[in-house]
């Protein structure tokens, strides 16, 4: 007996409608407010993060008021820096990581999706598409339902590839890359300080060098994490394996980007076939409580009969003992 018909999965068919009058007209100006948006959002974290230095930088010396005290009371303000200092390293270095990924790569893939959308070789194409993840995967505080990631590519490019690699370290952070970033915040805070016009132009200098290796040490621990993530062999291995594990439960593993296949033909087959699979397997667990009890029943005669061949087997076994000792002591002088 066969199952019912899977039917296709209604994304796909969505995707598959080209666009129309109206959306041809209006998506590039959609996505250009888009970019625009996001684009403001990464200026003002932008500014957040030069906000010291540029303090520093334009301020007058005797309005900085941060050296005056150092000098009037040291012991205090370096109690202070020693509690502010780690959590502006962690602020300037992971999470800035974080957000910066998390931020920009939208803007451009917005830019090239208004870009593409002038394009007539997209003319009957939608350009991006949006899937759902598990709550508590991505970043961000937690929500009730499943989180919604916009802005995929429709069709792949290698720019579209890279900037979807930054997106999945901004939206599904890895803790490997926490502590290469940690340099990062390092540099950042002897880069700001040096940028004071209060210090004197060595110590300026020095703190300046002193933040050159440490960004270089950041740069190139990230770039690890990078390789690990992105082109290793085991991340791809680990992927095929938790997708045969779970099957349609399959959980967007964060170190492999992957996008929505190019068929919609191609995804409707999937869907069917993961639907197939689904309704084979309710067949199985899907039992009556009469036929779980007949199933059970059966077990038990099963068992029974084995154990009595068992027995039968063991009787047989210990007459022919019986039977070899006697004749044991026939011969016996």
């Amino acid at each position: 007996m066969t199952g019912p018909t899977p039917t296709a999965d209604p994304r796909a068919a969505h995707d598959a409608t080209p666009p129309g009058t109206a959306a041809l007209l209006l998506r590039p100006l959609g996505y250009l407010a888009i970019g625009l948006v996001w684009t403001a959002i990464g200026l003002f974290v932008v500014g957040l993060y030069l906000a010291l230095a540029t303090y520093g930088l334009f301020e007058p010396p005797e309005d900085q008021e941060l050296w005056s005290e150092l000098a009037a009371a040291p012991g205090d303000v370096a109690g202070r820096l020693a509690v502010v200092a780690p959590i502006a390293v962690v602020l300037t270095g992971p999470v800035a990581w974080y957000l910066s990924c998390a931020i920009w790569p939208l803007a451009a893939l917005s830019f090239v999706y208004a870009g593409r959308a002038l394009r007539p070789s997209y003319r009957g194409d939608r350009l991006s598409f949006t899937s759902h993840v598990a709550p508590g995967t991505t970043l961000g505080p937690p929500v009730p339902g499943p989180v919604a990631m916009s802005l995929q590519p429709q069709r792949r490019s290698r720019l579209t590839d890279t900037l979807m690699r930054f997106y999945a370290c901004g939206w599904n952070p890895d803790f490997r890359e926490f502590w290469p970033a940690v340099p990062a915040g390092i540099a950042w805070a002897l880069a700001s300080t040096g940028a004071s016009t209060a210090l004197p132009s060595g110590w300026r200098l020095g703190l300046a060098v002193a933040a050159v290796p440490f960004a270089l040490w950041s740069v190139v621990a990230l770039r690890r994490a990078w390789t690990w993530r992105f082109h290793r062999e085991r991340a791809r291995l680990a992927a095929r394996r938790r997708l045969e594990r779970h099957g349609d439960r399959y959980r967007m593993d964060p170190r492999v980007v992957r996008t929505r296949p190019q068929s919609s033909e191609h995804r409707a087959g999937v869907e069917a076939e993961r639907a197939a699979s689904r309704v084979a397997q309710d067949r199985l667990t899907s039992l009556t409580s009469d036929e779980i009890g007949e199933r059970r029943e059966a077990v038990l005669r099963a068992r029974e009969r084995r154990r009595a061949e068992g027995g039968a087997h063991g009787g047989r076994r210990a007459g022919g003992d019986d039977g070899e000792r006697g004749r044991a002591g026939e011969t016996a002088p």
